[in-house]
């Protein structure tokens, strides 16, 4: 029963912390899609950077258990009472995938926990608040302390957790299946290190790899749809399990191997993939990047419309200015000051600058030094709320936005229960 008078009748809306926690699957993507699923009922004022965490198991557990966690902190405000608020949370639980039948233990696609309920004590069959469990994991003490929402905790000082992670912004990991990229100079050309390269970007927090196998720097020399599908099918053949698969390509054969092949991410570099390849596109669902060539960004909102007559919703649309196509170095410059009006055309917005040679307008280095360069240009790009990177330096990104998100975090008003601070 809640012990504290004032809320055995709850009106209004009351701060409210959260946990997720994922370990089956893309985790991140799961992460992701609760927090969608979570705003038709709960107003999300700030998250946690996500943690990576190992299991915690009770003795003997089997050892497909012990596979590791995301663990995130929301804080936001709902005016649904507290067991209705648990209602609903295992109502998302059982729509992802999550079974009644599991056991405590278990891994599991999403977990959904009330930690902090305004300054409510209560105790019940189903619920208890602050969580019964807050006081045996050391890395929710550190996520809310980090949101100043909770004493820490002596065993949360010292927490270091695995891996840490953001979800926003999201990073599209390149992986060129080439043997003359400008950037990286071939390194994963064959497919065994092609796929090991793919498998390790989707580790470090890649919601999207990409996988190119046609250059297109200044000068290339064009390979066939056959051979370029030559180089892609060994390699997705070893990524079936990164859930986020994408091919960049102009060639529609190479779309419809890569629709079959589990790829539900297409860029078009050169935005001239017929009908019918985007009408197949729409109908699995996958997401198609449109590249500008040019400087004309009024060529965007007649594209999205056609793309819409083919069956295209807008949020699968994602609009590339197209750095280093088309445009002088100094051009690129100019598309970087101007993104917000691309944003303005009502689709997710992705930003490929990694490693350009526009780049050398301020900076001396080669392709393959200037990965400083493009994560001040990325940071520039998050500011602005940019929906998607694409770069090559995945784990670099993770870790400079972790950090950033840790300071950010400190800023503006503190969102959090009344008598805890």
């Amino acid at each position: 029963m809640c012990r504290k008078s004032r809320f055995s009748v709850l009106i209004g809306e009351f701060v409210i912390y959260l946990a997720l926690g994922s370990n089956v699957g893309d985790r991140l993507a799961h992460l992701r899609q609760a927090l969608m699923e979570l705003s038709t009922f709960f107003t999300v004022h700030r998250t946690s950077v996500v943690f990576e965490t190992q299991a915690l198991l009770p003795e003997k557990a089997p050892a497909r258990w012990d596979v590791p966690y995301c663990n995130m902190v929301v804080a936001g405000t709902s005016s649904c009472a507290p067991e209705a608020l648990l209602c609903r949370l295992q109502a998302i639980e059982q729509r992802m995938g999550r079974l009644k039948s599991h056991k405590t233990w278990e891994p599991r696609v999403i977990d959904l926990d009330i930690l902090l309920y305004d300054n409510v004590e209560m105790e019940s069959d189903s619920l208890t608040i602050p969580h019964k469990e807050l006081k045996n994991r050391p890395f929710l003490h550190s996520l809310l302390a980090m949101m100043d929402a909770w004493p820490l905790a002596p065993n949360a000082e010292t927490y270091t957790p695995l891996r840490s992670f953001v979800l926003e912004p999201k990073i599209v990991g390149i992986v060129n299946v080439t043997p003359d990229s400008f950037s990286d100079g071939g390194l994963f050309f064959t497919p065994e290190k092609a796929a090991k390269r793919a498998q390790d970007v989707y580790a470090q927090g890649a919601t999207v790899v990409e996988l190119g196998a046609q250059s297109t720097h200044p000068g290339y020399t064009e390979i066939s749809p056959q051979e370029e599908i030559t180089r892609l099918m060994p390699v997705l053949e070893c990524c079936q399990d990164i859930s986020c698969l994408g091919v960049d390509t102009y060639f529609d054969d190479v779309v419809m191997f890569a629709l079959d092949h589990s790829c539900v991410w297409i860029n078009d570099i050169k935005s001239r993939l017929c009908d019918l390849t985007i009408k197949k596109i729409a109908d699995r669902g996958a997401k198609l990047v449109c590249m500008l060539q040019g400087m004309d960004i009024e060529w965007f909102p007649a594209r999205v419309r056609h793309l819409m007559n083919l069956g295209m919703p807008p949020q699968d649309i994602v609009l590339d200015p197209g750095m280093g196509f088309g445009k002088t170095k100094r051009e690129n410059i100019s598309v970087l000051r101007h993104l917000s009006q691309i944003q303005d055309f009502g689709c997710p917005v992705m930003l490929a600058h990694a490693r350009k040679s526009f780049m050398t307008l301020f900076s001396p280095h080669p392709a393959i030094e200037r990965d400083i360069e493009t994560l001040a240009i990325s940071q520039y790009a998050a500011h602005l709320k940019i929906d998607y990177l694409r770069v090559h330096n995945v784990q670099e990104h993770q870790r400079f936005f972790v950090a950033r998100h840790m300071c950010d975090a400190s800023d503006g008003d503190v969102l959090a229960p009344k008598d805890k601070l």
